[in-house]
Formats: structure tokens, C-alpha cells, sequence
């Protein structure tokens, strides 16, 4: 599955923010991505993480064309999602154009090389802000199914606006749909608990 979330600039402007859910979800996403989404990939440095990308505007083609705020909503993300780095007071992140990636036949699934060290940038990040954290999870929509051909779908059209248009076309649904999902995650955890836990005792 592969997560959305929308992060708003000070000056109103929203950006689009893709991670996948887990190693898999993140090869897909180099896989199938393309150079009109223009997309910055952002990931912890020496130290496993999601992969988070942040699609920037069309007017912008680097990231210091983004607003700091945007930047740090997306370091702040990447850094909850990863194990070690969350426990850190500071974490270095690691920040370069998608165009940038390269994923060859022998890496293990989430690994991932550079074509230029030159234009990978190190950001970092401080304390965990669960303000900002808490802020982007309520825009949070999660795709679970179909991700494959979904992914495939927009690389074969070579739209930028493509999951964009797919979210804004298709949100009412998702949000019923991850609802529902809680849902029976949060009823499955209440029957659990009121299931008496019965020991069996040896025999005398």
C-alpha cells in the first residue's frame, strides 16, 4: 500500500507527500515513478527509514524553491518512520531528486544507489514534533489496492497531475474505506481483550 498526505504551505499552497507503507511499496515507487512528477526523495542517512517523496510545484525545480516549512513537515515524516532515527534528539536526512535514484537487479528490496553524490543534500532534523506529525496523519490516504497497476497506470500516461487527480477524484471513497479498516482493526483489539486467556494445566 502506498500512503498520501497533503502538507500546506504558509502561504496556502498544498503539496502532495507519498511513502510506502513498507520495503516493497518503496521499490514500486522508484520502479514506476517518472521525471514530470518531479519528485524530491528524502530518506535517513545511514539508518533505515521509509522512503518519502515530495512532489514540489511546477514552478519549482529544486528544493530550496520549497518552503522551509514543507521541508520540514517531510523530514519530521521520514524520521517518524524510521525505528532508530525516531529515537534520536537529531537525525540526518538525506534529500535528492527522484531523477537521481538508481535501482540495479542485485540490491535487496529498499536499497537504493545514486547516480551523482553531487546533488544529494544532508538535512537535518531535530526532535520529534508530534504537532506537525499529528497534523499531516489527518490528510493521511492510504491506496491498498492495486498498487502495482495503479503505478503503472500513471507511468504510462506521463501525467505530473496523475495522483493528484487520482486523490482528489477518488477521496471520498479512500477516507470510507481506511475508516472502515480502523474500525475493525480497533473492534478485532476489544474482542481480544475481553477473550479470557485460558492456561492449560498440566497433566497430573
Amino acid at each position: 500500500m502506498v500512503f498520501f498526505y497533503t502538507a500546506k504551505s504558509d502561504e496556502g499552497c498544498e503539496y502532495c507527500i507519498v511513502v510506502g507503507k513498507d520495503k516493497f511499496e518503496n521499490d514500486l515507487l522508484i520502479k514506476y515513478g517518472y521525471k514530470d512528477l518531479n519528485y524530491y526523495w528524502f530518506h535517513a542517512d545511514k539508518y533505515s527509514s521509509g522512503h518519502v517523496y515530495l512532489k514540489l510545484l511546477n514552478c519549482e525545480s529544486d528544493l530550496r524553491d520549497v518552503p522551509k516549512e514543507i521541508v520540514r513537515d517531510c523530514l519530521q515524516l521520514c524520521k517518524s518512520k524510521s525505528i532508530q532515527g525516531n529515537k534520536l534528539p537529531q537525525c540526518t536526512m538525506l534529500a535528492t531528486p527522484w531523477t537521481n535514484l538508481r535501482k540495479s537487479g542485485y540490491m535487496k528490496p529498499g536499497e537504493v544507489s545514486f547516480k551523482s553524490t553531487r546533488k544529494i543534500q544532508k538535512l537535518e532534523c531535530y526532535g520529534r514534533e508530534n504537532q506537525v506529525l499529528n497534523r499531516l496523519d489527518k490528510t493521511r490516504i492510504e491506496v491498498l489496492d492495486n498498487v502495482e497497476e495503479l503505478l503503472h497506470q500513471a507511468k504510462k500516461e506521463k501525467d505530473p497531475e496523475f495522483f493528484v487527480n487520482f486523490i482528489a477524484q477518488n477521496k471520498e471513497t479512500l477516507v470510507i474505506q481506511e475508516r472502515e479498516r480502523k474500525s475493525a482493526k480497533k473492534a478485532k483489539k476489544q474482542k481480544d481483550k475481553s477473550e479470557p486467556n485460558l492456561e492449560l494445566s498440566e497433566p497430573v
